[in-house]
């Protein structure tokens, strides 16, 4: 490993072992840190070192030397002033603070007609890190989507891809609500869709608020009431999607995460009193059903996923190419 190297490692190991926020960027949709994904900024942070070219690119950068005098080597362009040095500096700018610095390094590695794509790749997901710290989600997204375009393929883009579009997603909504915030309007649809959308968020917005109540009088009943809730709620929303369009997205988005919602509500402490093995067969039986929810919301997310693309649609389909994967997740550990 080149002194360049030894020296981004260890300050990137550091830095990202120290600074929360940047840590905070990288939670999965229910608060806890992905091992790998979860240390994407330090994977970047190492990109110059981690592939053969740029490592044969990013080498021991000599002293500057003392251009006062004549030099016959004035104008000669090499390896040394290629994107890769600059991808380096820039780096080392945002590990020290240096957003400023870091983000004009990172842009001019974007704009370089001779950036290797896989280098290009990260420094427009570094880009698109520090839109996301200034509150520019939207930007952010962007950014990541492009990131992922131009190495389709790379395994640490992808994920870092993933975790900023899921994170500018967050960054969209309020308060524990999955998704876009309740009331986000849909664009170019008609007035009648509009209104029933508008209806739809509302009669959500109730289903939200009723918790199953895990007091043994009333713990069959709340649980009930959840359900017929989140079905009729699930019913508004799958007419809302027959209409096409960003209609279809959406309204398939929002049926999937009141699933999603439900399975999780129904994961709570039952009460102390109840007789142990009367509470290990009601935790079954939840659970069970739990999963049911989930595989519903799945189904409901890919649905979301497998409309026409279209612009006005994007914000959606991130949301359900986000909770789609934290879906199959706890599937995947059932």
């Amino acid at each position: 490993m080149t002194t360049f190297c030894k020296r981004v490692t260890k300050r990137s190991v550091q830095a990202v072992s120290n600074d929360r926020d940047t840590l905070a960027l990288v939670r999965t949709p229910f608060g806890g840190r992905r091992t790998g994904a979860g240390v994407a900024l330090l994977l970047l942070a190492l990109a110059a070192c981690g592939d053969p070219e740029e490592r044969r690119v990013v080498t021991e950068t000599a002293p500057a030397a003392d251009r006062s005098a004549a030099d016959p080597a004035e104008g000669v362009q090499t390896e040394l002033d290629g994107a890769a040095p600059a991808f380096g500096d820039a780096v080392l700018a945002e590990l020290t603070g240096d957003e400023a610095a870091a983000r004009a390094g990172f842009e001019r590695v974007l704009a370089a007609a001779d950036s290797p794509a896989p280098l290009a790749a990260r420094a427009a997901l570094h880009l698109a890190l520090l839109e996301l710290k200034a509150g520019r989600s939207g930007h952010a997204r962007d950014l990541a989507l492009r990131a992922t375009s131009l190495a389709p393929n790379d395994v640490v883009i992808y994920e870092g891809g993933a975790q900023i579009r899921a994170a500018a997603v967050k960054e969209s909504g309020a308060g524990d609500i999955r998704g876009p915030r309740l009331g986000t309007a849909l664009a170019g649809v008609t007035p009648a869709v509009a209104e029933s959308f508008a209806a739809a968020e509302k009669a959500m917005e109730k289903v939200h608020r009723l918790r199953p109540r895990p007091i043994i009088e009333a713990l069959s009943t709340s649980i009930r009431a959840k359900e017929d809730a989140t079905e009729a709620v699930v019913a508004q929303y799958r007419a809302i999607a027959e209409n096409g369009g960003v209609a279809m997205v959406a309204g398939r988005y929002r049926a999937g995460s009141n699933y999603h919602d439900l399975a999780l509500g129904l994961l709570f402490e039952l009460p102390s009193e109840l007789d142990p093995n009367v509470a290990a067969g009601l935790r079954r039986t939840l659970r069970r059903r739990a999963l049911g929810y989930l595989e519903k919301a799945a189904a409901e997310y890919r649905l979301a996923l497998g409309a026409p693309q279209l612009p006005e649609a994007e914000l959606w389909r991130l949301a359900a190419e986000t909770d789609l994967r934290a879906a199959q997740d706890l599937l995947g550990e059932k």
